[in-house]
């Protein structure tokens, strides 16, 4: 199972740099971004298989609706930062006992500096791609 995971996410780490090259990823990009995030969250969660059965239906759930809160406030015209990073803590207060149930507090803990430690990865990954076009639009550096 980890060299399975491991392959999976050499594979698409390798890929990184093709993830992005356009400005709206289109959904393969998408799904591989999603496999990838799912592979660096389970090694460093090491799920048993009863877990994981338990723990991705409710991460899909609370991945919906972190989304829901990203996507309406960068829609709203009177867009507050703080209130927006509020309105994820507070999605994440909802979910924390689901997960502690599933995974228990000390890997809940985990689970949650492994998904900010993916989206670094992610972010590292763009930053070094060979190709900086989107970035360099947008004036990220």
């Amino acid at each position: 199972m980890k060299k399975i995971v491991t392959l999976m996410m050499v594979v698409l780490f390798s890929a990184g740099s093709v993830l992005y090259a356009q400005e709206q990823p289109d959904n393969k990009e998408q799904e591989k971004i999603k496999a990838l995030e799912i592979a660096f969250i389970s090694r460093k969660l090491n799920l048993t298989e009863n877990e994981a059965q338990r723990f991705w239906p409710i991460y899909n759930e609370y991945k919906r609706d972190v989304r829901q809160v990203m996507l309406t406030q960068r829609n709203n015209p009177k867009r507050d930062v703080l209130n927006e990073e509020q309105m994820i803590i507070d999605v994440r207060k909802k979910y924390k006992e689901r997960f502690v149930g599933v995974i228990g507090q000390p890997r809940m803990n985990k689970f949650f500096e492994a998904e900010r430690e993916f989206r670094g990865v992610l972010l590292n990954q763009l930053k070094n791609r060979p190709n900086k076009p989107v970035l360099q639009r947008r004036n990220i550096n």
